[in-house]
């Protein structure tokens, strides 16, 4: 399934219920910046929550995870490695066996064969080694598992399963901080440095929270990842050779991380960031720090984008060139249509 290049309200048909006068509820995309461009809702879970089809940035010509959003969190959580495995882990958490309605609908839609297990007793959401084996293509289990096994103490396992969670979504910031981590309490400080600043330029939607327990990642470690991640990154003093001229960690001194300033240096930074990761040939680092700048901005005021001239129009346009530069060009036909479609695009949905 390749990704759409125009947002359909529902990709796979599937009715959300209705409103009281009949008329039927659809899945709705509102934003260029949250849920992220890319992401297809199709089984809503009530709260204004989806599960929906996600194709991690240059893959958009393959086939797309499964992702749940929370949108009271600002997350985007990479569940499941295909519709098969997110059905499987469903059946397994059902005492009757039985898919919900919308991911039922979902198979029609796609015409696949539903998928079968065979397990004696309920798995509890937060066995994540046991759904792991029921879906090992999953970015998020792959995660949780990394940091359970850290809290045993057995940090080599741990090593491969954040990485393996890393080559399924490379823009999982949430799996670059918990390596970062990792690395950085091995003594590997060059290393750790490679993964905590892929951790802070990543989009905002992948840092791994949720308010949901089924959704939680499990490491002690989490709790104001970004601020430790700055922390962490300002005080090695060896980063990395691959990194030691990048435009990230040459600003590193100067970022805050903050939000909710009048004045805001981050903001004026990272946006040259951007133009120099382009002269320097790095169009996915341009991307995902743009991106990351989006989440930044919807983060303040209304006033402060004013201030900088930053619109949905302005955001996403540069969004489009960045996709264009790096040859996405899928993506960026996706973010022409979301800027086409919107009813007052100058600021109303960023």
């Amino acid at each position: 399934m390749l990704m759409p290049t125009e947002y359909n309200d529902d990709i796979l048909n599937v009715e959300g219920g209705s409103y009281p006068d009949g008329r039927p509820i659809k899945t709705r995309v509102h934003s260029l910046v949250y849920p992220p461009i890319g992401f297809f809702p199709f089984a809503g879970t009530g709260n204004g929550d989806y599960h929906g089809f996600y194709w991690p940035i240059g893959r958009e010509e393959q086939p797309p995870l499964v992702a749940y959003s929370s949108h009271d969190a600002y997350a985007l959580i990479p569940e499941h490695g295909d519709l098969t495995s997110a059905a499987r882990c469903q059946l397994a958490r059902d005492e009757d066996r039985k898919l919900t309605y919308e991911f039922e609908a979902a198979f029609d839609a796609a015409n696949i064969p539903r998928p079968t297990i065979d397990i004696a007793d309920v798995v509890a959401a937060d066995d994540h080694k046991q759904l792991l084996s029921l879906d090992p293509n999953s970015p998020f289990r792959n995660c949780a598992v990394a940091d359970q096994l850290i809290a045993e103490d057995r940090i080599d396992d741990a090593e491969s399963y954040y990485r393996r969670a890393i080559e399924l979504l490379p823009e999982y910031g949430a799996a670059h901080f918990g390596l970062g981590y990792l690395l950085r309490r091995t003594r590997r400080q060059s290393q750790a440095s490679i993964h905590l600043r892929q951790s802070l330029i990543c989009p905002l939607a992948f840092w791994g929270g949720c308010f949901w327990a089924d959704h939680i990642l499990p490491g002690s470690f989490r709790p104001d990842w970004a601020r430790k991640a700055l922390m962490w990154l300002q005080q090695i003093k060896d980063v990395d050779e691959s990194i030691r001229n990048d435009p990230f960690m040459q600003n590193i001194q100067n970022l805050t991380l903050k939000t909710g300033v009048s004045e805001n240096r981050d903001f004026e930074l990272s946006i040259g960031m951007v133009d120099e990761y382009l002269r320097c040939e790095q169009p996915l680092d341009a991307i995902f720090l743009w991106v990351n700048v989006g989440d930044r901005a919807a983060l303040e005021t209304t006033s402060f984008r004013e201030r900088y001239g930053f619109t949905a129009r302005s955001y996403g346009t540069r969004l489009a060139t960045l996709l264009r530069d790096a040859g996405l060009e899928r993506r960026a036909k996706l973010v022409d249509n979301m800027i086409a479609t919107m009813e007052k695009p100058e600021g109303l949905y960023l």
